[in-house]
């Protein structure tokens, strides 16, 4: 089991490492419009975990001057203000001027599945606000990814993707992610896990 005293100590904590690993697999992706897409569902995400609105301006730029911070500005492409404005934060970032003071609240959730945690069970409801279209796909996968790598963490063993599936779509209320993600298998990369699970168990067995 990997403990978050082992971990890279991360900016801006109050969005939680299940915000910050699909962050990872954005920047991960291969470039052009499809990541600019993905990149723009991170914002309403980011907002519904730390209670920042998006239609205020001022908590809009706030979420995307964090979004920047922490992907290391790989995601530039997909950012809304200028490049005068982008290269400013990255200079105070540079030099050590970012704003600590800027932590946000944290709030009293219900978790429903404990394996999710409060943070990735928030980015699971922010589907039913996403329209459909690439935006919708983009965040539906990746969510989809981090719910299953959450279940083999919390629990050490194999999981039918259905179930996955149709905990999101209870989590969510939107029966669209059942149409997007059912029988098309939610890939995750065994070796990047901090636990070993039973599947890949199996898939070492069968190499034998």
């Amino acid at each position: 089991m990997e403990y978050n005293t082992k971990r890279e100590e991360m900016k801006y904590r109050e969005y939680g490492r299940s915000v910050k690993k699909i962050i990872e697999q954005v920047c991960a992706s291969e470039e052009g419009e499809a990541k600019n897409e993905a990149t723009r569902a991170l914002i309403p995400v980011m907002g519904q975990v730390s209670g920042l609105s998006v239609r205020d301006e001022v908590s809009l730029h706030k979420l995307w001057d964090h979004l920047m911070v922490l992907s290391e500005f790989r995601l530039a492409s997909a950012w809304p203000y200028g490049s005068e404005e982008l290269e400013q934060l990255k200079q105070h970032v540079e030099a050590g001027n970012a704003k600590p003071s800027e932590r946000l609240p944290y709030r009293s959730t219900t978790i429903r599945h404990r394996h999710y945690g409060a943070n990735l069970e928030a980015m699971i409801r922010q589907l039913k606000n996403t329209p459909d279209g690439e935006e919708y796909d983009a965040l539906s996968s990746l969510v989809a990814q981090q719910a299953k790598r959450s279940y083999l963490v919390w629990n050490g063993e194999l999981s039918d993707d259905d179930t996955i599936v149709n905990q999101m779509a209870q989590l969510s209320g939107d029966e669209r992610v059942k149409e997007h993600l059912h029988g098309k298998g939610i890939f995750v990369n065994y070796d990047t896990l901090p636990v070993e699970t039973s599947g890949k168990n199996k898939k070492k067995k069968k190499k034998k």
